[in-house]
């Protein structure tokens, strides 16, 4: 298991785009470890500014869109290609 959020993160959205499953569970158990290195340091989160605090959101939000993508393969496309660009972003 990764050892902070940062490599979480980065681990999560390799998950997804390699099709395996990321559960809420899986967003559960994140490390708390290294929250510091990531987060905003701004109310408003910007990609350009914060990019793994806004692949954290993009994580949460995968999570609780999975009954959209069902319907929608088209809705899931665009959220790979975003969290592949946040991916991008942050290494």
């Amino acid at each position: 298991m990764p050892e902070t959020v940062r490599d979480w993160i980065i681990e999560s959205i390799q998950q997804i785009l390699a099709g395996r499953p990321f559960t809420s569970a899986d967003y559960q158990n994140q490390p708390a470890k290294g929250w510091d290195e990531i987060e905003s340091k701004s109310r408003i989160v910007k990609s350009s500014q914060a990019p793994a605090h806004s692949a954290w959101i993009a994580l949460r939000q995968w999570v609780d869109d999975e009954d959209i993508r069902v319907k929608d393969p088209e809705y899931a496309e665009m959220q790979k290609v975003r969290l592949r660009a946040l991916l991008e972003r942050i290494k």
